[in-house]
């Protein structure tokens, strides 16, 4: 291993700094949330209008480290196993970090596709027929949870009855959505 780094130490420290880091970002976005930090870019240039919020983004803590290990794995086999000369490793390996570099981007951005969760409109709920998921007491007692389909997908929302208190399991119809989002309810 020394030999190798005193031979090629860029590509070495590249290649090993940049798994090492790699795997440790990982590791964290495992067991400690998400170690990354976001920046959204807003830019209005003569009318021009730019938004970077929620679209594909390739400069990432994630990316930039998947180029450094692309990069200097495949530096170092261009060398000592295909026995490229130095300008054609060079090509080779950034070429290849730059698709590490995309591919990171792209897995990253399929996750957080996959993980959104899509805006539905809770007013769509009147006058849907669902069930009761907790007791729900009377009128102005409290209030209760519901399962109900909602934009093509079952949710429990909170939700009170507009008259009498109505049982777990019941059969309930959504009559109006109030102003905190709460559905009220009534017996089916």
């Amino acid at each position: 291993m020394t030999d190798l780094f005193m031979q090629n130490p860029v590509y070495t420290v590249m290649a090993l700094a940049g798994t090492i880091l790699f795997f440790i970002k990982i590791l964290l976005l495992f067991f400690g949330g998400d170690s990354d930090f976001d920046t959204d870019l807003d830019i209005d240039m003569n009318g021009d209008h730019i938004d970077g919020g929620d679209t594909f983004s390739i400069v990432s803590i994630q990316s930039i480290l998947a180029f450094f290990m692309g990069t200097g794995w495949i530096g170092l086999a261009a060398i000592h196993e295909w026995k490229l000369t130095n300008g054609q490793s060079t090509i080779a390996a950034a070429l290849f970090g730059v698709i590490m570099m995309l591919f990171s981007s792209f897995i990253t951005f399929k996750i957080k596709k996959f993980n959104s969760i899509p805006k539905v409109d809770i007013k769509e709920a009147v006058g849907k027929v669902g069930r009761a998921y907790t007791n729900i007491p009377s009128k102005g007692q409290g209030v209760g949870q519901v399962e109900v389909t909602v934009g093509n997908k079952q949710q429990i929302l909170q939700a009170s009855s507009v008259d009498e208190a109505i049982n777990s399991f019941d059969g309930i119809v959504v009559v109006q959505v109030d102003d905190s989002g709460n559905l009220l309810v009534k017996k089916s």
